[in-house]
């Protein structure tokens, strides 16, 4: 087991922008890696596969850590383990209290040949049963799930060599129409992103880059990948702008583009999209006008514009695994998410990474698996400043970072894949995923999600009390990835996740025998998400404090109080006789109500002279 010691960095204070560098909570990993510029997109790997096991789907799962209740519900399965090969498309798209998943789904084992879409729907407390077909009838990946204000739930994904595929009909009803996204180029468009947004909410926003050489695709108009915009202002049922590549981004710019390495958001006529680089400047593009014109501002100037691998580095940047040569730069790790708040300011997060090309004979570069942060970006900052907002955390509190020698393959850093959202009081919110010293295979460090929380804009951070949202005993064990979202967080924070028993994937990197993964949806009241964040909160008893599952009920509750400390709970029935009493101490506890004959009661939770009542079903 290595160790890897604490790395503090100061503050720097610019003249219009203070740019907080938090202490780094651990140190990171000097041994670089190659790292091929091919996305996967998983046609040609053969590897062992193992037969499908059968969890038990659809329950709610209530957890308790520290005081925070959290909800999760496996929704659907998928031995297709590669959900994103950078940044995490958005996969939960919100309507009031309806929701709409999607995730690249194959139950199949190689060469996988049923993927497609897989998808569930959540309407005011429960989700459908998981899905066992694709969405599509052809074999597609990748897809983004979008909702528009005309009411239609749509899904674009890829089609390997060919146009964007789109699925669509109105939101949780009817069936699924097929089409797909009108292009000229030859070669076929690969790992879409996409957002609704417009004054009326009915524009649909995709970007997707074109089959790049190492993918069997062709350079077009001299850009190897290149990143294209499309924009339907009628829910798609035309497209207006069709395969533009923007100036900001054509071939004096960029030699080319990675795929998944992009993000998009829009809200009203505000449109934005960000590129994290490697050997490559990263950026933002904005929108005021739902797409009409853009512009375009650095997130990391990388100083060596159109650098192609092997061409030699210059020796100006940072000795960052102490070899004594001066070519280590910082960039992106590939992997970034976008948020548009409802005041119009565009935030970008992104992982940290150091890279190098020190030989020159290979056609490859190298990436520090274990660089270790998560850096934040607002459009007040202006060009190339940011700021670090989270980390994997030295657990233990040793001053070392305790982890095995083998790193998973997922090509990002210790801290990373992000993902974004904002409430109605425009308080931010942003997930991702860490590297626990504390829970291994034997081999590998498994990876938990936290997340981090901004009351003030994004000037400050939870940073020191980031809240570990998959932390219960049953599976510290277990690796927890791909965390997507829903940008709109209303009492509760919605995130679906992909999550199985072994560190890395099947279909890239460690290359491991295939299994079938969960893909979960994870529910957690920003209430008690304060309270795991140790922020003080006024302790007012409200409807939203108190939950049941399962309500309607066969006699067995779980009663969920998002408030610490002691509780009286008392159940009576329509005349308003007590039938049941009992004394709640922890936040999650099960009462047995078998007792109780059939038919509609009232449950009361009694705490510190206050007291909610809620409707009971017992079946």
């Amino acid at each position: 087991m290595k160790q890897y010691y604490l790395i503090l960095l100061g503050l720097f204070v610019g003249s219009h922008l203070l740019a907080q560098q938090a202490p780094q909570q651990a140190a990171s990993e000097r041994i670089a890696v190659p790292m091929s510029k091919k996305a996967f997109t998983g046609e040609e790997l053969n590897a062992p596969s193992q037969s499908i096991k059968a969890p038990e789907n659809g329950e709610t799962r209530i957890l308790q850590t520290k005081s925070a209740v959290i909800a999760e519900t496996i929704i659907g399965l998928t031995e297709y383990d590669l959900q994103s090969n950078g940044a995490v498309q958005n996969r939960l798209a919100k309507t009031g209290n309806q929701l709409s998943a999607a995730w690249t789904m194959s139950l199949n084992p190689t060469p996988f040949t049923d993927r497609g879409t897989g998808y569930n729907f959540y309407d005011n407390g429960s989700w459908d049963e998981e899905p066992y077909d694709r969405l599509e009838d052809v074999r597609v990946g990748w897809p983004s799930m979008i909702h528009t204000a005309g009411g239609r739930e749509i899904a674009i994904t890829h089609a390997a060599f060919a146009p964007l595929n789109m699925v669509y009909r109105d939101i949780n009803s009817g069936s699924w129409t097929e089409t797909t996204i009108p292009t000229d180029v030859s070669d076929g468009m690969l790992w879409p992103r996409a957002a609704s947004g417009g004054e009326d909410g009915n524009s649909l926003h995709v970007i997707a880059i074109t089959t790049p050489v190492a993918n069997d695709g062709s350079v077009y108009q001299g850009v190897d990948g290149a990143l294209l915009y499309y924009r339907s202002t009628d829910q798609g049922e035309t497209w207006d702008v069709q395969d533009l590549l923007l100036p900001q981004m054509d071939s004096t710019q960029f030699v080319g583009f990675d795929g998944d390495s992009y993000a998009i958001h829009a809200r009203g006529n505000k449109v934005a999209f960000a590129v994290f680089g490697d050997l490559m400047d990263s950026f933002v593009m904005i929108s005021e006008d739902n797409g009409d014109t853009w512009n375009y501002t650095s997130l990391v100037d990388f100083p060596v514009d159109l650098y192609v691998e092997d061409d030699g580095l210059p020796e100006t940047g940072e000795d960052w695994n102490e070899d004594g040569l001066f070519q280590e730069f910082f960039n992106t790790d590939g992997a970034g998410a976008i948020l548009i708040d409802q005041e119009g300011q565009v935030h970008v997060t992104y992982g940290e990474m150091y890279y190098m090309d020190d030989d020159l004979t290979d056609g490859n570069f190298s990436y520090f698996p274990g660089v270790n942060g998560l850096r934040y970006w607002n459009e007040s900052y202006g060009a190339d400043s940011s700021q670090t907002i989270a980390f994997a955390y030295d657990l233990d509190e040793s001053g070392v970072l305790e982890l095995e020698d083998d790193l998973p393959l997922y090509f990002v850093g210790l801290a990373a894949m992000p993902s974004m959202g904002c409430d109605a009081q425009n308080n931010l919110y942003v997930s991702y995923h860490a590297l626990m010293e504390s829970h291994s295979s034997g081999s590998q460090n498994f990876r938990h999600i936290y997340v981090v929380n901004s009351e003030d804009g994004g000037s400050t951070w939870t940073t020191e009390n980031a809240c570990d949202l998959t932390p219960d005993e049953d599976f510290d064990e277990v690796e927890y990835i791909f965390a997507s979202m829903a940008p709109e967080v209303d009492d509760n924070i919605h995130i679906i996740y992909q999550r199985d028993f072994e560190p890395g994937l099947h279909v890239r990197g460690d290359e491991d025998p295939s299994d079938v993964n969960d893909i979960v949806y994870l529910e957690m009241p920003v209430a008690s998400l304060a309270e795991c964040l140790n922020v003080s909160v006024e302790e007012q008893l409200s409807p939203e404090s108190i939950n049941i599952y399962p309500n309607p009920s066969e006699g067995s509750i779980t009663l969920v109080i998002y408030q610490s400390g002691r509780s009286q709970v008392h159940v009576r029935d329509l005349r308003g006789k007590l039938v049941y009493e009992s004394e709640s101490t922890n936040m999650v506890e099960t009462h047995d109500l078998s007792a109780l004959s059939s038919g509609v009661y009232v449950l009361q939770v009694l705490k510190d002279g206050q007291m909610v009542s809620k409707k009971l079903v017992i079946e």
